[in-house]
């Protein structure tokens, strides 16, 4: 399992809940070294050195699609949990070209990356605020729903059996993280 925004918290509270399910490994791929280092010795406290073999931290952005590639080769996920985003809506209004490119564009390489490695599964992690968008992070999200819904209806179109899958959920406010408007 690949997990893009590990270090954050919402992927790493994914991260928290997976471990204990046992996967063959995990994946955390984020841009911010310090979330997820702090995660780690978090999860060494309770799982010890065996979590070195279980747990993989890589630091990487989801708009570099070179280091995608690099990351979805050598480790070839089954599937992608896609947290990474910038989730903050006042600071999203006050850049709103950061929002499309880290939302939309990293969304659409990182969906690339999973279609041309073989993932099985891509679960877009989304927001309550795309639903009617009233602003930039909303509107966003949204965009990307719409974009890898719709990559998913024209892989199963062409390649039918055995494409990779795409899902979206929506998270409402999750109390405590990063981007939490309460």
């Amino acid at each position: 399992v690949l997990i893009t925004g590990g270090g954050g918290s919402i992927g790493s509270e994914l991260c928290r809940r997976l471990l204990p399910l046992e996967p063959e490994r995990i994946i955390l791929y984020d841009i911010s070294e310090n979330y997820m280092y702090d995660l780690f010795s978090e999860l060494k406290l309770l799982y010890g050195d065996a979590l070195k073999e279980k747990l993989l931290l890589c630091v990487g952005s989801i708009r570099d699609a070179q280091r995608l590639d690099e990351i979805f080769a050598r480790y070839r996920p089954e599937v992608v949990l896609h947290a990474a985003a910038h989730k903050h809506v006042p600071l999203m209004e006050d850049c709103p070209d950061q929002a499309v490119k880290n939302n939309v564009f990293g969304t659409w390489l990182t969906a690339q990356a999973a279609v041309r490695h073989g993932v099985k599964r891509f679960v877009l992690i989304s927001t309550d605020k795309a639903v009617n968008p009233t602003n930039v992070m909303g509107a966003t999200k949204r965009l990307a729903e719409m974009y890898v819904q719709s990559l998913g209806e024209a892989l199963l179109k062409k390649s039918g059996k055995g494409a990779t899958v795409f899902i979206t959920t929506r998270f409402g406010n999750v109390l405590g993280s990063a981007g939490s408007v309460i």
